[in-house]
């Protein structure tokens, strides 16, 4: 009863027509706005639809095993060309690896940085944090939605490990902290709709890394998706007028494939630290329900050779972890310091 009930043509074209607006939500998320959310979840989608068409292949559907299976196929070119095929990616890097070529200095200086970024909401508690921070004890750390009993714990845990601090206060959701084994300097802030944002400098091997902070509000419906854009559009410009090497790093409450994240990284030049659309934690886990709102975006002068999530005591998502190799020919350190 139930196979002659899953053979009927009228259930096969609810279905197809089901999957097939669940694909075109996520490639043509603006179509309809309402329901633009979707696209956030392009990838647990994929992976929904990818089970289904085993389940019906072993149900001998062969209808409905080829509609899941086609529209799992069709989520994960979208994914694939969204997220990694970026031109300015392989641009930046062939560029990276001729200027390496063409100098003539035998003697490179070498920078590796692992920058990690947390939003202290999601800790459970202070102990947390502390434990977190002397676990992975990244050159860097930047800290998000940090209140004044945060900036106490920070600057009186960590002033030993990372003597080099920075803090912005906010009276809403957008306190920042920037806790640093290597010299701060040219701190500034920028705003945004009385929305703060940081940038600033780490010298590190005597190589000063420009590097952004930032935190926008979600994008969920038209408004905020043009308000995203616009601050997007700020960092951008930003972006264009530092010279040397660019971190931009924070909350950007839009997935790696979405509309506004691709095209800031196509217009800023930058690169996103992503590689798969589910990596891995420090402690090795892997999550398929983690969305990938918060980021670290790098110029080509880096190569990202590390990325991963962070998670906390009770398995949730904390913040990201990278780690940056960056060469740099001594004739072009000294241009740098001049």
């Amino acid at each position: 009863m139930f196979g002659k009930l899953l053979s009927h043509p009228i259930l096969h074209g609810i279905i197809t027509t089901a999957i097939v607006i669940g694909v075109l939500l996520c490639v043509f998320p603006d179509v309809i706005a309402p329901l633009s959310w979707v696209v956030n979840y392009a990838v647990q989608l994929m992976l929904l639809y990818l089970l289904a068409g085993i389940v019906f292949l072993f149900a001998k559907q062969p209808r409905l095993t080829f509609s899941f299976f086609g529209g799992c196929v069709l989520l994960c070119f979208y994914l694939k060309y969204s997220v990694n095929i970026n031109g300015v990616e392989g641009i930046r890097q062939q560029k990276a690896q001729e200027r390496q070529n063409e100098s003539p200095s035998p003697q490179p200086q070498v920078a590796d940085l692992t920058i990690a970024h947390l939003n202290l909401t999601n800790v459970s508690s202070r102990s947390e944090v502390t434990s977190v921070v002397e676990a992975i004890d990244a050159d860097v750390f930047f800290f998000h939605e940090v209140t004044p009993n945060w900036e106490q714990l920070l600057r009186d845990s960590f002033l030993n490990s990372h003597p080099y601090n920075h803090t912005m206060l906010d009276i809403g959701l957008y306190g920042m902290s920037v806790l640093s084994k290597h010299k701060l300097q040219n701190i500034d802030t920028l705003y945004f709709n009385e929305i703060p944002n940081l940038k600033g400098q780490i010298e590190a091997n005597e190589i000063p890394f420009n590097f952004i902070s930032v935190h926008t509000r979600p994008a969920l419906d038209e408004f905020s998706k043009k308000r995203l854009r616009e601050h997007l559009n700020l960092v951008e410009k930003k972006v264009a007028l530092a010279e040397g090497p660019m971190l931009v790093v924070g909350e950007f409450n839009a997935v790696s494939w979405s509309d506004q994240i691709r095209a800031f990284l196509d217009n800023a030049g930058l690169i996103e630290s992503r590689t798969g659309f589910m990596p891995t934690s420090v402690a090795g886990r892997v999550s398929i329900w983690d969305l990938p709102l918060d980021h670290i975006f790098y110029s080509g002068e880096f190569v990202c050779t590390s990325f991963l999530n962070i998670e906390g005591r009770q398995g949730q998502h904390l913040g990201i972890l990278g780690t940056y190799h960056f060469i740099k020919h001594r004739h072009h350190a000294k241009k740098t310091a001049q």
